[in-house]
C-alpha cells in the first residue's frame, strides 16, 4: 500500500533536514505548479511568482527541520507563498501600474481552438477579478487557488475568519452578478 500524499510530503521534509537535495527536487516537482498559480494570481506577473516560488522552496529548504505537522506540508507551503506575495505587495508603489500583459500561466500544449477558449476566458476571469475590491480578490485567490482555510488567510490578511467569510462572498457575489449581466 502506498504512502498518503500527506505522510510522504512529511518524509520529504524530514529527508531535506538532514540535507538531501533529492527530496527537494521531489517536492518542488509536487507543488510547484499550485504554488505557482496561487503566486501568479496574486502577484499578477509571471516573473515575480517565480521568483517567489525560488525563495518558497528556499525556505522550506532552510526551515524542514523547524516544520511541525500540525496542518499539511502543501499549507504550509501554501502559507509562505502567500506571505511572501502579500510581502511583495506591500512593497509595491501603488502608482506602479501591474504588467497586464504578462505572459499566461504555463500548461499543455491546447488545440487553437482550446486555447483561443482558454485564453478568452482567462482574460475575462483576470479582468473580473481585477475589478473587485483588493482584500476581497486576494482572500477569494487564496482560497481557491491556494486552498488555504479561513483562519488562515484571515491570519496573513489581518482580520478576523468570519471577515474572511464575508470578504470570499461578497467576492463571489460581485462576480456572479457581472456573469449575469455579461450573458
Amino acid at each position: 500500500m502506498s504512502a498518503e500524499p500527506a505522510d510522504l510530503d512529511y518524509a520529504l521534509l524530514r529527508r531535506m533536514a538532514r540535507g538531501d537535495e533529492a527530496a527537494l527536487a521531489e517536492l518542488i516537482r509536487r507543488h510547484e505548479r499550485p504554488l505557482y498559480h496561487l503566486a501568479y494570481r496574486l502577484l499578477k506577473d509571471p516573473l515575480e511568482a517565480e521568483d517567489v516560488l525560488q525563495e518558497v522552496f528556499l525556505k522550506a529548504y532552510e526551515h524542514a527541520g523547524r516544520y511541525r505537522p500540525t496542518g499539511t506540508v502543501r499549507g504550509w507551503l501554501n502559507r509562505i507563498t502567500a506571505n511572501h506575495c502579500l510581502n511583495r505587495l506591500r512593497g509595491r508603489n501603488p502608482a506602479d501600474p501591474l504588467d497586464e500583459a504578462a505572459g499566461q500561466t504555463p500548461g499543455p500544449d491546447p488545440t487553437p481552438l482550446e486555447a483561443l477558449t482558454a485564453k478568452e476566458l482567462h482574460a475575462r476571469l483576470e479582468h473580473l477579478l481585477a475589478g473587485l475590491p483588493e482584500n476581497q480578490r486576494r482572500a477569494l485567490v487564496m482560497k481557491q487557488f491556494g486552498g488555504m482555510s479561513y483562519q488562515e488567510i484571515g491570519e496573513l490578511l489581518g482580520v478576523s475568519p468570519q471577515a474572511v467569510d464575508g470578504l470570499i462572498k461578497r467576492a463571489r457575489q460581485t462576480l456572479r452578478r457581472a456573469l449575469q449581466d455579461e450573458l
